[in-house]
């Protein structure tokens, strides 16, 4: 405060204390700020427009994905931004393509549009191809989605998305099979910076930690994780001696780590001991995944080893610190390593060994409190624990445990080490078990809808942790020769960004997708370090919270982050946070976009620094008979204006 009195010295006080108080007094928002950073219902940007469905891949296509011509493509594009993506028709053309079907994308939709490659003899199929052009509205980004052929290839059709224009790269895709899609996901904005799917972050996977100030306030329910299902089961270790194969029992491509890198933050992990006929005491715990765990003989196989899964999740959270993790844990069973002679049903000697495995992983949050749910609970109350360095929860369901009569004997969690009951946390773990992905989508879909996501006080009571399982359940038979891989990489797992999509609302949401084969996208290629994944299910994820959520005013009372604010002081301390402290929103997309506006082509090489010129797949010459979408029709061969 002001002080009244005579003389130098307290003039000089004076001066001092307004200097000193300077900051804090220039920092503090305005009375107009603080009424600008509030969600409006008049702010909305979702578009109630709903593009027209898309198609389910044949399954019977699956076996014939690497024959030649006709062949008809999917190319899906999901807009998780204020701004609607708008096709340019008098730049969008094709040549000897029998369909070349695309159109605008509004706000927080997708559409998947479609390439149909001409057959007949008397085409040369080299030739075929087109090139859509759409520009951002409001804005002066745009993108490029182009079709090509490459004969010599296994895999002969190819998609590229060129956002140079937007400064984000481009990126050439294997058409991974006919009626299959190839996915483009754009979150992000003009003032907060935009993010795409092409690639995962080279450095720092924390993605939650990215968006701290967006979802911190949420409650875990409401902040849209992806996950992975039978998380351990990345191979087929052998550990038990049983006929599950690769194909039928194998459901991802990924280590843990690799998965946390893609984005998973749920994961559904079972854990068994194997035992030794002759010895049975001497067991290890390993991942498994087997058609009846409590079975006289058992069918299925075994995983990951558990010790490798803990140096996995070690290893990422040292790296990318500040997420929360979450692993329901089930199973909880033993068997011999010969699975005949039934079950083994764990023993206090046994679960505290497994207890005794979880002590090593870091960054457990021990004694929570049981009084709220933890899917009511807020992001931060995760997220801050450790120093910031985030939470590793351990959710066990002890269903198997004391089947043999000593359940009291036998410990179901250990609260002061972070490891819960999996009932600490109100989940609908929403399984379809249907055997083919368009029954299985349209029940997901129905969960969803089912569960209003808002403050009132009839539907509160409703709203918990929706876990969706994005997967089919098919018969040993037919995942055996069409394998669980291709099954959720060519039809299911497309699936999800459009038909999935465009059933979500800021109102109608999971709280987390299960899916198998995390990150892949063409059957048998799952290498990280040869660039052969791809991060739709990543930046999905920062769209839906981003994006999406943040337009429900009941969930998030302040302003999208994605809208711009309507003072150009509060805009530049927007944008000032992109080098700030690692709480803030804005750096998630400075991090992902960075300056990187370079190459990966199809074999996983890339180019960071390409000259600005080369724009992969782009004609130099439209050959007589190209068509244009605005009706134009090419009489004779003329150079391409935009190849210049």
């Amino acid at each position: 405060m002001w002080c009244w009195c005579r003389g130098s010295s307290a003039r000089s006080a004076n001066v001092l204390f307004v200097l000193f108080m300077l900051p804090a007094i220039l920092a503090a928002p305005s009375p107009s700020q603080v009424a600008d950073d509030v969600c409006r219902s008049e702010d909305r940007t979702y578009s109630s427009e709903v593009p027209g469905e898309g198609r389910f891949m044949p399954w019977a296509m699956i076996p014939w994905q690497g024959i030649g011509f006709p062949a008809k493509q999917y190319i899906t594009i999901v807009n998780l931004t204020p701004h609607r993506f708008i096709l340019d028709r008098r730049r969008t053309h094709s040549y000897q393509m029998d369909t070349f079907d695309f159109d605008d994308i509004p706000q927080g939709r997708a559409r998947q549009n479609t390439a149909e490659y001409a057959g007949g003899i008397t085409r040369f199929a080299v030739d075929d191809g087109g090139e859509a052009y759409y520009t951002i509205q409001g804005t002066n980004q745009r993108f490029e989605v182009r079709a090509r052929t490459h004969m010599d290839d296994l895999h002969r059709r190819r998609t590229i998305f060129d956002l140079t224009g937007m400064r984000l790269g481009q990126r050439e895709y294997l058409d991974p099979g006919k009626e299959t899609a190839v996915t483009l996901v754009i979150t992000g904005s003009e003032s907060y910076g935009f993010i795409a799917s092409l690639r995962h972050p080279e450095q720092g996977s924390n993605w939650m930690r990215g968006l701290y100030d967006v979802i911190k306030d949420r409650q875990l329910q409401h902040v849209v994780v992806p996950g992975a299902h039978d998380a351990g089961m990345s191979r087929i270790s052998g550990a038990i001696a049983s006929v599950g194969t690769a194909a039928n029992t194998q459901t991802q491509g990924l280590s843990i780590y690799h998965q946390l890198r893609a984005g998973a933050r749920l994961f559904d992990l079972r854990i068994g001991s194997v035992h030794q006929l002759e010895n049975k005491d001497d067991y290890a715990f390993w991942t498994l995944h087997v058609s009846n765990e409590r079975a006289d003989v058992v069918l299925g196989n075994s995983g990951e080893a558990l010790d490798r899964i803990i140096d996995d999740v070690n290893r990422f959270t040292a790296e990318s610190p500040g997420e929360i993790i979450v692993f329901r844990v089930r199973y909880l069973i033993g068997m011999y390593r010969i699975p005949v002679e039934g079950p083994i049903y764990w023993t206090a000697d046994i679960m505290n060994a497994f207890l005794a495995k979880l002590r090593r992983v870091n960054y457990r949050c021990p004694n929570l409190s049981p009084d709220v749910p933890f899917n009511r609970q807020k992001a931060a109350y995760f997220m801050d624990r450790n120093h910031g360095a985030g939470c590793v929860l351990f959710l066990l369901n002890g269903d198997n445990l004391g089947q043999d009569g000593a359940a009291a004997a036998v410990p179901r969690a250990s609260v002061p080490d972070g490891i819960y009951p999996a009932s600490w946390m109100d989940v609908w773990d929403n399984w379809s078990n249907l055997p083919h992905t368009d029954a299985m989508a349209a029940d997901q879909v129905s969960a969803w809808k089912g569960m209003p996501r808002n403050a009132s006080a009839d539907d509160a009571k409703d709203d918990r942790f929706l876990l969706s399982q994005w997967l089919v359940s098919a018969d040993i038979i037919t995942t055996t020769a069409l394998t669980i891989q291709n099954i959720a990489v060519l039809p299911t797992n497309p699936a999800l960004y459009w038909m999935g999509l465009n059933h979500m609302s800021p109102e109608r949401f999971p709280s987390a997708i299960l899916v198998d084969y995390l990150g892949v996208v063409v059957p048998d290629q799952w290498s990280w370090e040869r660039g052969q994944l791809s991060a739709e299910m990543y930046t999905l994820a920062i769209g839906l919270n981003l994006y999406m959520v943040s337009e429900n005013c009941d969930i998030s009372p302040r302003k999208s982050p994605l809208l711009p604010r309507r003072t150009r002081k509060a805009v530049m301390s927007s944008a000032n946070t992109a080098t700030a402290a690692p709480k803030t929103a804005g750096r998630l997309a400075s991090r992902a976009s960075s300056s990187w506006n370079g190459i990966i082509f199809a074999n996983g090489t890339g180019v960071d620094d390409p000259p600005p010129t080369l724009h992969v797949g782009r004609v130099a010459v439209l050959k007589a008979g190209s068509r244009f979408m605005n009706g134009t029709v090419v009489r004779h061969a003329v150079t391409n204006p935009l190849a210049a």
